[in-house]
């Protein structure tokens, strides 16, 4: 492929597209990471090809001179090729036609290709030298976010129980959650009008959630938490303890 070709373009996957905790497998999000690189070296490295192919000097473009009116390099040659064969055909011997005795603006453009073709070759390392850090800084990264993914991970456990009406009860779970969620059988975690039934709500550790009068509705215990059931005046009623219940435990 030519110059243009090998354009780099938008890069198909980028990081800020990602979720700020991606819910994919470690191996895909190496992937994801390294796609980008991928993608730079692969227009890099054709990029490359194309400037070593024979038919690069058509595509390297050339600025016009009164001397020498094309447009690209390769024209250019072939112009003071031309030149150099109409000027005594004949009269001069081959190989005698030294740098000196062309003209200066020529002399010029081909000490420009020269040192843009040193400049490209010292690019291209120092290319394969940054592709390497960014490979190194891609994986540097990608295990940053596997660690912060790893700290940040969650389990939920899921579960019903069926209150009995006492003072409380212990709802066993083999595990001290975080926070627990409760609801009733119909989703809710407060009824009511005019007077309340406090039927769930979220508990997380070290603040408990509090039901009529200020008192313990759910409250998180070592190895599960613990739900209550009372009332006041007739009015206010704390019933986690009373009737089916949903609940997620979160560890």
């Amino acid at each position: 492929m030519g110059f243009a070709e090998n354009k780099q373009q938008e890069f198909t996957k980028k990081i800020r597209d990602l979720p700020d905790q991606p819910n994919i497998q470690p191996h895909e999000l190496k992937e994801y990471f390294d796609s980008s690189p991928e993608e730079l070296r692969q227009s890099h490295n054709g990029l490359c090809d194309a400037l070593t192919a024979k038919t690069a000097a058509t595509a390297l473009g050339f600025s016009r001179t009164a001397g020498v009116p094309a447009d690209t390099v390769q024209t250019a040659v072939e112009n003071v090729q031309q030149q150099l064969n109409a000027a005594v055909m004949g009269n001069i011997p081959s190989g005698s036609v030294t740098g000196d005795k062309l003209a200066q603006d020529v002399r010029d453009r081909l000490t420009a290709i020269e040192s843009a073709a040193a400049a490209e070759t010292s690019t291209r390392a120092g290319a394969d030298r940054s592709e390497a850090e960014t490979r190194a800084n891609a994986d540097v990264n990608l295990q940053n976010q596997i660690n912060t993914l790893s700290a940040a991970k969650c389990e939920a456990y899921i579960g019903t129980y069926m209150g009995d009406d006492q003072e409380s009860q212990f709802v066993h779970l083999g595990f001290t959650p975080k926070a627990v969620l409760v609801f009733n059988n119909s989703g809710q975690t407060c009824t009511g009008y005019n007077y309340y039934y406090y039927t769930g709500g979220l508990a997380v550790t070290g603040h408990p959630v509090m039901g009529s009068q200020e008192k313990y509705a759910i409250e998180i215990t070592e190895n599960g938490f613990r739900v209550f059931y009372h009332y006041v005046n007739n009015r206010d009623y704390t019933i986690t303890n009373s009737g089916l219940h949903h609940f997620i435990a979160f560890r």
